[in-house]
Order: C-alpha cells, then sequence, then structure tokens
C-alpha cells in the first residue's frame, strides 16, 4: 500500500459528504454474477462505507477494512452496527477467515499487485 492510499483522511467528511453512492442495481448485479447467496463478505479498502451500506442493507455480514484512521471513523457513523471494521490494509488482513463475497468498490489500485489475487480469502456460499 502507497502513501498515498492515506491521504484521503483529512478530508473524510467531504469525501463522505461529495461523493455519490452506489445504486441499489449495482448489488443486484453483483449477486447475480456471484451465482450464489452473498452472506458474508470482505469489503477492501471500504472508505467512509458507500458501498459497505449497499452490501449491508441488503441482508450480507460485510467485514469493512480501512487502513486509514479517520476514514474508518467516517465509515463508522454511517454503516450499521452489525458491519465489522477493521483497521487494516488489505496486505494485513489476518488469514484464515473465508468470505462469500471479496469486493473493493474503488480501492483495489490502492492494493500490492504482487501476491493480490492469492491473498483474496473466499468461499463460496458462505
Amino acid at each position: 500500500m502507497s502513501d498515498r492510499a492515506l491521504s484521503f483522511g483529512a478530508m473524510a467528511q467531504a469525501y463522505e459528504r461529495f461523493r455519490p453512492g452506489y445504486p441499489d442495481r449495482l448489488f443486484d448485479m453483483v449477486a447475480a454474477y456471484a451465482g450464489h447467496p452473498l452472506r458474508t463478505a470482505l469489503e477492501i479498502g471500504a472508505g467512509t462505507g458507500k458501498a459497505t451500506r449497499l452490501f449491508a442493507r441488503r441482508g450480507v455480514a460485510v467485514t469493512a477494512t480501512e487502513p486509514d484512521g479517520a476514514m474508518l471513523a467516517e465509515l463508522r457513523e454511517h454503516v450499521p452496527a452489525h458491519v465489522r471494521t477493521v483497521r487494516a490494509a488489505f496486505e494485513d488482513v489476518p488469514s484464515g477467515e473465508r468470505y462469500g463475497l471479496v469486493y473493493a468498490a474503488a480501492a483495489l489500485h490502492w492494493t500490492r499487485a504482487e501476491g493480490r489475487w492469492s491473498r483474496v480469502p473466499v468461499s463460496a456460499g458462505r
């Protein structure tokens, strides 16, 4: 993860206020593509939780990761209480837990390319 990936926190409130959310149909598209019921998800670089809210509203147990403390604080202000939040870069997420979906709404490019795909902890139907 680059230092630039941690540069958004200074503007976390503005990011939340002015960045548009995601349309409900996005969830439908992702769920159809997955081909199985989505029960659990790991979000990489959740930011202020725009996509987190979309998936959580549809009953998915989301674990939202975000390395920037200010962005994570803003996320926690806006997501449902059942969303699990973790301050971590994708590369630092503990291995072992599996998810029915692993996604990054707008942050995958901030992760290290080397070893990226082997780290994705996905297990269909979870």
